[in-house]
């Protein structure tokens, strides 16, 4: 966050080490074992292998442990043109900071941080992250079901 607006900084596994960072949101885009272990010694939260693995039980979507860190999974929408898909994203409430694991680049992390750049204040914490993620989710989701529903008119 700078000026009440977030913003992105990319952090190059050979800078790692002089990274001293205060985020309220870490977006992992399929993390490598070193970035996965600087997160877990930077700020103390584990990333386990499976975290976004498409075999869940309805118990492991959402749960809190021990320690309070949250944790929560949820499919966001793809539409690629031709096809749509789902894709896994895992998120971890850790200490004031969101930390997202997915397999690819989605849509709608790239509208909220296109949004939380231009809209002063749209973001104030981490919980502010998660919630507009779902917001803008439902917009895009409500979007491209109204553009097949046009497709199917035609």
């Amino acid at each position: 966050m700078s000026n009440g607006r977030l913003f992105q900084e990319e952090i190059e596994p050979s800078a790692i080490e002089q990274t001293q960072v205060l985020p309220v949101w870490v977006d992992l885009e399929a993390p490598t074992r070193e970035e996965k272990e600087w997160i877990s010694a930077r700020f103390g939260v584990v990333i386990p292998e499976n975290i976004v693995d498409d075999d869940l039980e309805e118990s492991a979507r959402f749960y809190e442990e021990d320690n309070g860190e949250l944790h929560i999974r949820s499919d966001f929408l793809i539409e690629d043109g031709e096809t749509s898909r789902n894709v896994r994203v895992a998120f971890i409430l850790h200490a004031g900071i969101l930390f997202s694991v997915h397999a690819e680049d989605l849509p709608v992390f790239r509208l909220l941080r296109l949004r939380a750049r231009r809209i002063p204040a749209l973001i104030e914490d981490a919980k502010d992250v998660l919630l507009k993620l779902y917001d803008a989710d439902a917009e895009y989701s409500a979007d491209t079901l109204e553009g097949i529903y046009d497709s199917l008119e035609k």
